[in-house]
């Protein structure tokens, strides 16, 4: 087979290892629970052991299941906890709790044969701050990973939402470039100044060249 022939399996590798090393680039763990720059999601994953008195396995399930979403809820807790001494989120503990209760869903869960449970837990930055329109695409070299970042320009900043993150390989040609300040911030290039108002609370997407811790 010639090199020609050979070019299309040769880039469709690559594009698989692409793929399949992405997700772990966009993934931290935070406080026990791992934050998904790519999907916007807080995941924790927690076991409960089953109550071996039960008189079989299936009666033993549900307290277990009970068992593993507590412990999850609170490994989920610590991670909101510590994102806002970060300065990432902007939430008290009521909110936490509340943000928990209604919407943490259980994406994943596994029975072990004598009734014991282990479940993934996960809520969606969309749950934590809700956006109010969006999402915009931006395009950077790099940046760390922040959930609502500020954007600034010609001396107005405001917040947004939240940002979810891809890899640049996936980057729309309508994506607004921007730098980052000194103070951490996103800057607008001079062309696309006029959307500063309309990014107030948005959901944006940001594509970056490179992952930063």
């Amino acid at each position: 087979m010639g090199v020609a022939r050979l070019l299309p399996h040769f880039l469709l590798a690559l594009a698989a290892v692409a793929q399949a090393a992405e997700p772990t680039a966009f993934k931290r763990a935070v406080a026990g629970a791992e934050v998904d720059w790519s999907t916007g999601t807080i995941t924790a994953q927690a076991g409960g052991a089953a109550d071996l008195r039960m008189p079989a396995p299936n009666a033993a399930r549900p307290g277990a299941e009970r068992r593993a979403r507590a412990a999850a809820e609170k490994k989920l807790h610590a991670a909101l906890r510590e994102l806002a001494q970060l300065g990432q989120l902007r939430m008290d503990e009521k909110a936490d709790d509340k943000v928990i209760a209604e919407h943490a869903a259980i994406p994943r869960m596994e029975y072990q044969s004598n009734g014991g449970v282990v479940l993934w837990l996960s809520v969606r930055f969309s749950d934590l701050v809700p956006a109010r329109g969006g999402p915009r695409a931006f395009k950077i070299a790099a940046m760390p990973f922040e959930i609502a970042p500020t954007v600034v320009a010609d001396g107005r900043e405001v917040r947004v939402a939240f940002a979810t993150y891809r890899t640049a390989l996936d980057c729309p040609q309508d994506a607004v470039p921007v730098l980052r300040d000194e103070k951490g911030r996103l800057v607008l290039s001079a062309g696309r100044k006029e959307i500063i108002d309309s990014l107030a609370g948005s959901a944006v997407v940001i594509y970056l060249e490179k992952a930063q811790p």
